[in-house]
């Protein structure tokens, strides 16, 4: 089918190519792979070559300006019953057991407060699950070493924020929903006036926007009573966003974010977009925030920042920060009252 004129191509993300390239590899065949996304959603993949127990998948990220689209992503899948190495993963569910393993390409985490522990193989959560569930369906079973290679991925990392993320040589395997959104195109910043256009058309005057999956799931959860068209994904265009919210009439907009994007509001952000502002850490003084004993120039992430703190002291941080953001967030959404929605990464309620 056709796209319409205007609209963007959604892509997939790297979580989404190593599972099909996994269960093409498994089944020792290049056919496209219909692989079984997070939500019960379906994405058939397309397969670039399949050769005895390996096979290749392109990272194709739609329309998103994403430094990974063409990439390869090969995948190995054999029978294994040697013990995992440090740096592995070992992920089970009834009969089957993976060892998932980085290799040319694939970064491995060095700093603390990303979503993997220090040491190990840049490969989400999401991803390792993903690999295990679509290669339970494939039929796999026993005990396998799943390994990720991305020739190019060295290289092409550099373009991205792993180096500054402590993550070393090469790209991280990523995707909490299998499909890549294009937030970052300027395109994407109209569609999203268009929804709250449509919205106020209709009548509606409360509104939810988040910042992707998780929050948007949590949002969902927490306000039932909004209509599934009132909750918008806006990526990083928040400012873009509230001004809209504004214009359009609505007497309220919920705001579902995580730390990181709350500490970008603070500092009056209005495109969150890592190349367009990076997270700073050194700036909660600014905020007559003090943190002793923490080098706060060698921080570039909050979750790097919560793994130097106590959860204690941690909440207080986002406790001082929420004010501060909110009213910044309110100034931009003018008589459009502004409820701001703090969670973790696991869809919590820190604050809101």
């Amino acid at each position: 089918m056709k796209r319409p004129a205007g609209t963007l191509r959604e892509g997939y993300t790297t979580g989404s190519a190593v599972s099909a390239a996994a269960v093409a590899a498994f089944r020792q065949c290049a056919d496209p792979v219909e692989l079984l996304l997070p939500g019960n959603k379906k994405l058939v993949i397309p397969v670039k070559s399949q050769s005895g127990s390996c096979a290749v998948v392109v990272k194709d990220g739609g329309d998103d300006p994403d430094v990974t689209t063409g990439m390869d992503l090969i995948v190995e899948v054999t029978p294994f019953d040697g013990p995992a190495e440090s740096a592995d993963y070992e992920e089970s569910e009834g009969d089957l057991t993976l060892v998932i393993r980085g290799g040319e390409g694939i970064g491995k985490v060095t700093r603390p407060g990303l979503a993997v522990p220090v040491g190990k193989y840049a490969v989400n959560p999401m991803p390792r699950k993903m690999l295990l569930q679509n290669l339970l369906a494939a039929g796999c079973r026993g005990r396998y070493l799943v390994k990720i290679t991305a020739p190019e991925g060295e290289q092409r990392a550099q373009e991205t924020l792993n180096p500054t993320l402590g993550i070393v040589g090469g790209i991280s395997i990523l995707g909490n929903s299998g499909i890549v959104h294009p937030y970052s195109n300027a395109a994407y910043a109209a569609t999203i006036a268009l929804q709250l256009r449509g919205l106020a058309a209709e009548g509606v005057k409360r509104a939810a926007v988040t910042t992707g999956s998780r929050s948007e799931t949590a949002v969902k959860r927490d306000f039932p009573d909004l209509a599934e068209n009132a909750v918008i994904r806006i990526g990083d265009f928040i400012h873009h966003s509230l001004t809209s919210a504004a214009k359009n009439g609505m007497a309220e907009i919920i705001v579902g974010c995580m730390p990181g994007k709350l500490f970008k509001y603070a500092c009056g952000e209005q495109n969150t977009h890592a190349h367009q502002s990076k997270l700073t850490p050194a700036r909660l003084r600014e905020f007559g925030i003090e943190l002793s004993g923490v080098d706060l120039e060698k921080i570039d992430t909050m979750g790097e920042l919560a793994a130097n703190l106590s959860p204690e002291v941690y909440q207080t941080v986002l406790e001082k920060l929420y004010p501060i953001a909110k009213k910044q967030l309110q100034d931009w959404a003018g008589k459009c009252a502004v409820t701001l929605v703090l969670y973790d990464d696991a869809g919590n309620k820190l604050i809101g």
